[in-house]
């Protein structure tokens, strides 16, 4: 498979860098051409932003005009108004994260050629809109009548506020600070202040010195001398080590990879990008060309976002994971019993600012509600009875437009300084990786960190009360970055991005156990690799069980002091026999029963160590991170051994492998009595299939609800897959971003020729060329459209 690709990745090889297409000035300002390519990818040349950006709008909304719809009124809080009255809490939340007139305040701002950028944007998408309600019966997207809507127009705040809600609301907008908060008060209930501050860091560590980091540390010799890939073997030798985990919920996790020319068999360089936004039909992620007014790229993003997030303008690749820094805290606020529209600041009660807000609801009158802003934000968690409440508060507020355009014009960047130039106006926490065609690799995690006062933990809410102020904005030479490491090579899997208070975020469970080393110990395990072996990795990680790494040494090490008589020994085989696959057999089960003794094992052991100490935690445990219970039993397995100093003792005195043991006791005939026999061979657990769902980002529903698509086996990987290549000093490009480039289903219920063309490739780990050049774009064109767009 891997030969043909690269055949096909060979077409599209450059003899160098493509000269932007505004440089021939063939095409007026106002005049587009769209070329698409055979799996419906459009191109699009225009000589100005404005004809750009509308060819961008307009392709978008031939092609995914009910999901943009849906998109829209997921980002300004409108569902309720075509969906009923069971939306408006979703409408009600979503309107309060951003005030409306500031996005608009910062459109206003903006220079001429940067607002063209929205504005064409909007009139492109405008403009297929006619073209749609002229010709209803042919074009007008089935999911509209099914619902009773009609599509809307848009302006340039819609174009942004996409933007502000998919990218920055989404991957910024967050904390787990009042969460922890909670944790720590019923620890306090139920242990006393002194015990529970024990646990609660023992549990809710800032930084953990074994996590392993996207920016190289010092020690990173040793630390590659220690991975190894899983092959089922060698356990003894990773106990104690840094090892990987996996995450909350699969597949949830954005990854990538990038190989400098000194790491690869034929001196290329190689940025391999999963971004990872959750799977869904359509498609969450769009690819398309952009040719002209100083851009000449090719590359996918978000199907709503007017910006490339991934991709390559022949000079320069660039991709992203989400971002790991704090950048928000909620502040806790004393009301004024009198009048609690009050809160007590430097002295002295302060107004809060009212924002009123109305909703459109259908078939029920509109509804008004008003959404109280302080100083640190939006005032959420309101407790009259207590005269308390709590305000969010965002380092990035008033920079979302800024943000927006930095990354647009990070595109245009011919080499590291420009790009890196682009990322200092990045506000929003976001991880940016960089390549080039002179072989140069680079790092970094952009965002307006806050200089926080002493005596801030960042862990729990902040004193609203003047006195944990934020004092300013760190320098941009903080933030954690890297450029052309040492080693050859960076690794992501949303891990922690470097070592330091500066990369702490609210007692993440970023510990020796991570994922990001099944990457690094399959990157470090040789010398050189192919790019074949880079491109594989993505396969090899799809299906593992990252806990296996993370706790199953320990199980096997105590099970060698066990008689060969002893009844556990055939499960013990079993799990000494795994490759920690999870692979869905055609029954639907798994392929090794491995994977219900083990997961079963895990469950367990944090029930009976971890939560029966009352620890006040999630005891979820995940397949696909160390969940912070698992993380937490690894630490105190551990023992001295661990990055996070054990004070507490969760195993009580009793004897570690005797505990293992006998977990494993209770999971063998807890399978049993599930299974209705005593024989492991037989306990094979039930997997899900990869699902691609009918709801949006935001869990709105973007087509019917028959329209999900399910493949193979749950793969813990990309919504996308991107492989840049440059060489020779040329680029190639190769993507999969299923279900498939067009979303439209016709008036009749036909689906377009791209609805859903790359799955197969996706389920197989294959993926499909994408030109640059005119001359590649021509050759794969099989349609040419022309519009004038005023």
């Amino acid at each position: 498979m891997f030969k043909n690709r690269v055949s096909a990745l060979a077409l599209l090889l450059l003899s160098g860098a493509a000269m932007p297409m505004a440089s021939t000035g063939a095409i007026a300002a106002s005049e587009i051409e769209i070329i698409r390519d055979n799996w419906g990818v459009p191109h699009v040349y225009a000589d100005t932003a404005y004809g750009l950006y509308a060819g961008f709008g307009y392709s978008v909304a031939t092609d995914r005009l009910f999901q943009m719809e849906m998109s829209k009124r997921s980002a300004l809080g409108t569902v309720s108004q075509v969906l009923g009255a069971d939306k408006l809490g979703y409408d009600i939340g979503t309107r309060a994260d951003f005030d409306h007139a500031d996005i608009k305040a910062q459109i206003e701002a903006l220079s001429a050629e940067e607002r063209d950028i929205l504005r064409g944007y909007a009139a492109g998408y405008n403009k297929r809109v006619a073209e749609v309600l002229a010709d209803r019966e042919r074009l007008l997207p089935k999911e509209f009548t099914d619902f009773g809507m009609e599509p809307s127009t848009w302006s340039d705040f819609d174009v942004a506020m996409i933007y502000v809600v998919t990218m920055a609301g989404r991957f910024s907008h967050s904390s787990s600070e009042l969460d922890n908060a909670k944790v720590l008060a019923k620890l306090e209930k139920e242990h006393g202040k002194e015990k529970a501050a024990v646990l609660f860091d023992q549990m809710y560590w800032l930084e953990d010195p074994l996590a392993p980091t996207t920016v190289p540390k010092p020690s990173i010799t040793e630390k590659k001398a220690e991975l190894a890939p899983l092959d089922g073997t060698r356990f003894s030798s990773l106990l104690g080590k840094t090892v990987p985990g996996g995450d909350e919920a699969r597949p949830r996790a954005s990854n990538l990879w990038i190989l400098g020319p000194n790491k690869t068999t034929d001196g290329s360089t190689i940025l391999m990008n999963g971004p990872q936004f959750g799977n869904f039909n359509p498609s969450y992620v769009y690819s398309i060309g952009l040719h002209g007014a100083g851009f000449d790229l090719t590359g996918s993003t978000p199907f709503a976002v007017p910006n490339i997030l991934f991709g390559t303008n022949g000079q320069i690749a660039w991709g992203a994971t989400a971002g790991p820094l704090d950048v928000n805290d909620y502040f806790q606020l004393k009301l004024n019993p009198e009048n609690p529209q009050q809160y007590w600041k430097n002295d002295a009660w302060h107004d809060m600012h009212a924002r009123p807000e109305s909703f459109k609801v259908k078939g029920q009158p509109d509804v008004t509600t008003v959404v109280y802003e302080s100083d640190y934000g939006v005032v959420s968690q309101i407790d009259l009875q207590n005269n308390t409440a709590y305000a969010f508060n965002r380092s990035w507020k008033g920079k979302e437009i800024q943000t927006l355009l930095a990354w647009v014009n990070s595109t245009k960047a011919q080499n590291h300084d420009e790009w890196l130039k682009q990322a200092e106006n990045v506000a929003t926490t976001i991880n940016w990786y960089y390549t080039d065609k002179q072989g140069n690799i680079g790092y970094v995690s952009p965002s307006y960190l806050p200089l926080r006062t002493a005596g801030h933990d960042e862990r729990v809410p902040a004193k609203g009360d003047g006195s944990m102020d934020w004092t300013g904005i760190r320098p941009f030479a903080e933030v954690p970055q890297t450029y052309n490491p040492e080693q050859g090579w960076i690794a992501n899997w949303n891990n922690r991005s470097a070592a330091g208070a500066v990369a702490n975020y609210e007692a993440t469970p970023w510990g020796a156990s991570d994922r990001v080393d099944e990457i690094m110990a399959l990157i470090a395990a040789q010398d050189k690799l192919t790019p074949e072996d880079v491109w594989n990795i993505n396969e090899k990680i799809s299906f593992l069980d990252i806990n296996a790494r993370a706790l199953l040494p320990f199980l096997l090490s105590a099970a060698e002091k066990l008689p060969a008589d002893d009844l556990r020994q055939p499960v013990i085989a079993i799990l000494k026999n795994w490759d920690f696959q999870m692979i869905r057999d055609d029954d639907g089960r798994a392929t090794s029963p491995a994977v219900a003794v083990f997961q079963r094992w895990v469950k367990i052991m944090v029930q009976d160590v971890v939560m029966a100490n009352k620890p006040g935690i999630d005891p979820t445990a995940a397949v696909n991170r160390v969940s912070r219970s698992t993380q937490v039993l690894r630490n105190a397995l551990l023992g001295d051994k661990s990055g996070i100093e054990q004070k507490y003792d969760f195993f009580q005195g009793a004897d570690k492998s005797d505990v293992m043991l006998n977990a494993l006791t209770k999971t063998m005939a807890e399978l049993a009595k599930e299974y209705a026999n005593d024989k492991p061979e037989t306990w094979r657990m039930a997997l899900e299939p990869h699902v691609f769902q009918t709801k949006n980002y935001r869990g709105i529903l973007q087509t019917g609800e028959k329209e999900a698509i399910e493949v193979g086996t749950n793969m813990n990987r990309g919504t996308q897959s991107d492989l840049i290549t440059f060489k020779d000093g040329g680029v190639t490009v190769c993507m999969i971003t299923p279900p498939g480039q067009s979303g439209f289903i016709s008036p009749k219920g036909e689906k377009a020729p791209h609805y859903e063309d790359q799955v197969k490739l996706y389920n197989d780990f294959e993926c499909r060329p994408q030109a640059l050049t005119r001359a590649d774009v021509e050759k794969a064109g099989v349609e040419t459209i022309k519009l004038t767009i005023d």
